[in-house]
């Protein structure tokens, strides 16, 4: 027997992360009086579907090397997002957003100084701790910083009349009146991308986007809760794998299980959470490790 998560559409093909996100989204706004607790509890009614190996597999995924574009497409992503996210040209991270509102705007030729110099340094942080699958880092960083530019472009452009700070955050998602000018950046960019993954779970669910941004906060949702505690507290590994991204989404459906096996490296980053934040070991319940499966069916016998 095997246990999956339940995707858009049953017996089709296996959900994903967006379906866990979507099931702990739709119990959070249909019953806004409860914690972090109570919507695991009311999630894990609907999230998993259970039968044999080969009803978790439908036919058309009976040969996975269909699959294989999709799979290194996938660790291609998660080897940048392991790389880049922990990165910081500078340490802003403490400061508040108020603090960048009376900057000088710098022109055109200094600001393309500017990134260019980032995009060296940041060649070079992929390069001495990034996974060392990394093809090219030259190209990633290149990519990465083009990005970074072309949005900046975009909010310079904008009204400016509005300080350029508080444009970048509206073009990142947010509302005016959702702007908190004492609010660090590190908190702003954790509510913005729990925001942006908060809006596609909303608008699958077909749920009115005004009512479920009130309602439905990061402290509740079970998955953005131990994304933002691991994203906080978890080790800063010498060498960022990719792989490290993929098993903190794993370790989302930790909240739906009785036991988690995880590896060396993950266990120790949810050793150091967990003591930071004890309701943090509540939710994930009993999370040991494991070398190998072998390693599991030897510690679950019955099971």
């Amino acid at each position: 027997m095997a246990a999956w998560v339940t995707g858009g559409v049953p017996n089709v093909i296996p959900g994903s992360e967006l379906d866990v996100l979507r099931a702990e989204v739709r119990a959070a706004y249909t019953r806004p009086e409860l914690d972090v607790l109570g919507v695991r509890d009311i999630a894990r009614s609907d999230l998993l579907s259970y039968g044999t190996g080969f009803e978790a597999m439908p036919d058309s995924l009976s040969d996975w090397r269909i699959l294989r574009p999709f799979l290194a497409e996938h660790q291609a992503h998660a080897q940048k997002v392991a790389a880049i996210s922990p990165w910081r040209a500078i340490e802003i991270d403490n400061t508040r957003i108020a603090d960048w509102l009376d900057k000088p705007l710098r022109d055109t030729e200094a600001i393309d100084e500017m990134l260019a110099k980032v995009r060296t340094r940041l060649e070079k942080e992929i390069v001495e701790r990034g996974d060392k699958r990394i093809a090219s880092p030259g190209h990633m960083a290149t990519e990465f910083i083009f990005d970074v530019a072309a949005n900046l472009e975009l909010a310079i452009s904008e009204d400016s009349s509005v300080p350029l700070p508080v444009r970048i955050l509206l073009q990142a998602g947010l509302e005016p009146d959702e702007i908190n000018l004492d609010a660090t950046l590190r908190e702003t960019v954790a509510m913005v991308m729990f925001r942006q993954r908060l809006k596609m779970a909303s608008d699958v669910e077909n749920l009115p986007w005004e009512e479920v941004k009130e309602i439905v906060t990061p402290d509740r949702v079970p998955s953005a809760f131990t994304h933002e505690c691991m994203r906080t507290y978890a080790h800063d590994q010498p060498e960022r794998k990719g792989s490290d991204v993929n098993d903190l989404s794993l370790l989302c459906l930790a909240p739906y299980a009785t036991e988690t096996f995880v590896d060396k490296r993950t266990l120790e980053s949810v050793r150091r959470a967990k003591q930071k934040v004890p309701r943090l070991a509540e939710l994930l319940g009993s999370v040991r490790k494991a070398a190998s499966y072998h390693d599991i069916t030897a510690a679950c016998p019955s099971r």
